[in-house]
């Protein structure tokens, strides 16, 4: 089927029926969800639109709801910026109509990667992404475990689009209802031998699952090379904190903001400060800070101004910037007269 051509970009989020109720209750047989493409034609007067069924199809721009007619045809009745909002929309149609849910948007799979998130769509500037949305998306047929072999997203896994979910969403709140799952089923398994509620038994068993949990967390970030997380462990340790030696990357970022910028930058080739600065700049590496600075308002110090004020001087766009700039204003003199 030709991709269908319009005139203009869709407006998003639209809705052909607010009211579910007046939704026609005959004509049609089923629902579908679908996720959607846009690009503008060569000549760039109209815009195709087509289904999504592997990355040359994307990138993803919207996630549409049909109605699937009785006779074939379908009638579009929603376009929604996201998968979550697209599934919730077209439920609520189930439940009023009693028709069918289905479509290929739970036909697409992406590839989740260990501490780096997704392998996103190719057009994206970077190789991994932690937004499901902007990932590479490939229909179940194609998405073969030997797909990616010989690179770096051969050890991931693949998903089901339609179930995942942002790594940068509330990461703190998410490793800790992982971590309770895991605590609860032990305690359920060893069963009378078990460590009572609340006792130092309990809360060093805790403590000893957390390692485990956080070191084979799929969704776990990675931010550090080997040699940059050593560096910043060593400079850590000359600093008097106390590691443990099985801190995670995010782990790191909290202690290194709670760090001087002398313990770290003092003496450092030039070349490898590059390379941490990006390393700090990257997506995990800026959800990472932000979830340390969640946690610990007073961790945006003179820490986070040395590496944001740094990346500036190398010509790296910073994105702490909104961290200072409140501040910088607040330091700019009063006009005279």
């Amino acid at each position: 089927m030709p991709a269908p051509i319009i005139p203009a970009l869709p407006v998003i989020p639209w809705k052909l029926y607010p009211n579910i109720a007046n939704i026609p209750s005959k004509g049609f047989k089923g629902i579908e969800v679908e996720a959607i493409a846009i690009e503008r034609d060569r000549g760039g007067d109209v815009y195709c639109t087509r289904l999504v069924f592997s990355p040359e199809d994307g990138p993803l721009k919207m996630c549409s709801v049909f109605l699937r007619e009785e006779g074939g045809g379908a009638v579009c009745i929603a376009d929604l910026p996201t998968k979550e909002e697209a599934i919730a929309y077209a439920s609520e149609v189930e439940k009023a109509r009693g028709w069918g849910l289905n479509g290929t948007i739970w036909d697409l799979r992406i590839r989740e990667v260990p501490g780096k998130g997704y392998v996103a769509d190719p057009r994206q500037p970077a190789a991994f992404t932690l937004d499901p949305s902007k990932a590479g998306l490939y229909h179940r047929t194609i998405a073969k475990e030997d797909l990616f072999a010989g690179g770096p997203a051969e050890h991931g896994r693949w998903l089901a689009f339609a179930d995942a979910s942002s790594h940068a969403v509330d990461r703190a709140a998410e490793k800790e209802a992982l971590l309770g799952r895991v605590f609860n089923a032990a305690i359920a398994a060893m069963g009378s031998s078990a460590p009572a509620d609340g006792s130092s038994d309990a809360v060093r068993m805790r403590d000893m699952l957390s390692e485990v949990v956080q070191v084979n967390r799929s969704d776990r970030l990675a931010v550090f090379s080997a040699e940059q997380r050593s560096v910043i462990e060593e400079a850590l340790d000359e600093a008097r904190f106390d590691l443990s030696g099985h801190e995670s990357d995010e782990d790191l970022c909290g202690l290194v903001l709670a760090a001087s910028p002398y313990d770290l930058f003092d003496n450092m080739d030039e070349e490898f400060e590059v390379g941490l600065l990006k390393a700090f700049a990257s997506e995990t590496g800026v959800v990472a800070i932000n979830d340390a600075i969640a946690a610990s308002p007073f961790r945006v110090g003179a820490m986070l101004k040395a590496i944001h004020r740094r990346l500036e001087r190398h010509g790296i766009e910073s994105p702490f910037t909104h961290h200072f700039a409140e501040a910088d204003t607040d330091a700019t003199p009063a006009p005279r007269g």
